[in-house]
């Protein structure tokens, strides 16, 4: 899939996206709630996003002095003591069920293995948590002795794994081509009656009930930041494309291995692919923005298929 002139134009000034008000406006929002642990939220992101506005042309979008505005923000606003559910993993909670049916667990695009070390804490009875990323770097000298770490499928034993992860990873992926490619391997690598979980910056194609989104998340004590979320589906499917790479870019501009592919699609485009790769859909969930969790979210879909 060859990126069109306009997404260039948007790799090379993704600040352009925010001349749109609809965009500017929610994605604000969203900020705002992703710094609930901080003195003053609101004054935190409209002085970011007031920054971000000024700055005219491409010569202009420096990642280093961005990012330094952001600090010297953070900084400003810090506070003495955080409140402890933001230090929690969402991702973990959602899924801690089927990782406690588990015995090996995959990560693929695992970057510096965070999220698996954040499970061998949370939990004790999993046996294997392999690791599978082509460019992190992480530092492997006294890891849980549980987790192994390997740069592709390949290294991987066909039907040996017990549950996949994917998390917040494809959209960087070049083409469909690739991820279904990738999808097939995990597929391989799955024992029979094995799950696949995707985590994605995503969206529902149709009209979703913002209820429905809380009563769900209710189940695993989490919070919808229901204002973030409503404003987020108001926008048009190609202005909810903009927000989720530019939230995406201004979290990660100044990681030099982050592909921008403009992989963003909805959820039941994400499912469709996954069925390429001969993956049976079990659940689908748009989860929205949630309260109280680290600065780092978007809006955020997971889906569960069966091998």
């Amino acid at each position: 899939m060859t990126l069109d002139k306009n997404k260039k134009c948007l790799l090379k000034n993704p600040l352009t996206i925010l001349r749109s008000e609809a965009v500017f406006l929610a994605l604000q929002k969203l900020w705002v709630n992703n710094h609930l642990n901080v003195k003053d939220p609101a004054k935190l992101a409209e002085d970011f996003f007031g920054y971000l506005a000024g700055l005219k042309d491409a010569d202009e979008v420096n990642p280093r002095r961005i990012r330094d505005f952001y600090g010297k923000l953070l900084k400003e606003n810090k506070v003495a003591d955080i409140d402890p559910d933001f230090q929690k993993d969402m991702l973990f909670q959602l899924i801690e069920k089927d990782l406690g049916a588990a015995e090996t667990v995959l990560d693929f695009g695992c970057g510096k293995l965070a999220y698996m070390k954040n499970i061998t804490v949370q939990n004790k009875s999993i046996k294997k948590l392999i690791g599978v990323d082509s460019k992190s770097q992480p530092v492997l000298a006294g890891v849980d002795p549980r987790i192994s770490f390997e740069r592709n499928l390949n290294e991987v034993a066909a039907k040996s794994v017990d549950l996949a992860i994917i998390k917040l990873v494809l959209h960087h992926i070049e083409n469909d081509a690739e991820i279904v490619e990738i999808l097939r391997k995990i597929k391989k690598v799955l024992r029979p009656g094995g799950k696949l979980i995707i985590f994605e910056e995503s969206f529902p194609e149709n009209v979703t009930s913002i209820k429905e989104v809380k009563d769900y998340l209710s189940r695993f004590g989490l919070e919808l930041a229901e204002e973030a979320t409503t404003d987020f589906l108001k926008l048009k499917k190609e202005e909810k494309m903009q927000y989720l790479f530019l939230n995406d870019w201004l979290m990660n501009m100044q990681n030099k291995y982050m592909p921008w592919a403009w992989q963003y699609k909805s959820m039941e485009e994400w499912v469709a692919l996954a069925k390429t790769a001969r993956f049976t859909s079990l659940e689908s969930h748009f989860i929205g923005a949630i309260k109280k969790r680290k600065r780092k979210q978007g809006q955020t879909t997971m889906m569960i298929f069966g091998n």
